[in-house]
């Protein structure tokens, strides 16, 4: 499965009064994983998909969020350890993209995956704020990206 990953530390302030990390945090970790991942390349892979879904010109292409599920299948204790956040394209629309999630614990001994997650993103115009057909070069450089969206348990 293709899949960028992302590392991330944990902040003493990610948990609540019980001692996990707050579920607030977890929509955070996913922001953060979309930000390095089509803005910055600051993943462990580089992708190919840094700025072709948004741009630093204000009149250029801009990703919203239109919607997003996060379902959490564990506690995700505070940690030295860093998280890692799978990300991978799981459907491409006309103007649309599913970003599809996996947030994994990095203080387990195994590969224990604490939260799958899909966000819904539109790519719009930067100055009307209206979908736009995403291009050529963004529609090829999320194929070797793609992969089975996830099936979360509710919608």
């Amino acid at each position: 499965m293709a899949r960028a990953r992302i590392d991330m530390e944990l902040r003493w302030a990610d948990q609540d009064a019980y001692g996990h990390v707050n579920n607030v945090a977890f929509a955070r970790f996913l922001e953060e994983a979309r930000v390095r991942t089509f803005w910055l390349g600051s993943g462990r892979e580089r992708t190919g998909m840094e700025r072709h879904f948004r741009s630093d010109d204000p009149h250029g292409p801009k990703m919203l969020v239109a919607g997003q599920q996060i379902e959490y299948l564990r506690v995700l204790e505070y940690s030295e350890h860093p998280i890692t956040v799978e990300l991978w394209i799981g459907r491409l629309g006309g103007s649309s993209l599913e970003v599809h999630y996996e947030v994994v614990d990095g203080a387990a001994a195994d590969r224990s995956v604490v939260a799958r997650a899909i966000s819904h993103i539109v790519i719009v115009d930067g100055e009307t704020l209206r979908p736009i057909r995403l291009s050529d070069a963004g529609r090829a450089s999320v194929g070797e990206w793609t992969d089975a969206p996830l099936e979360l348990r509710r919608t």
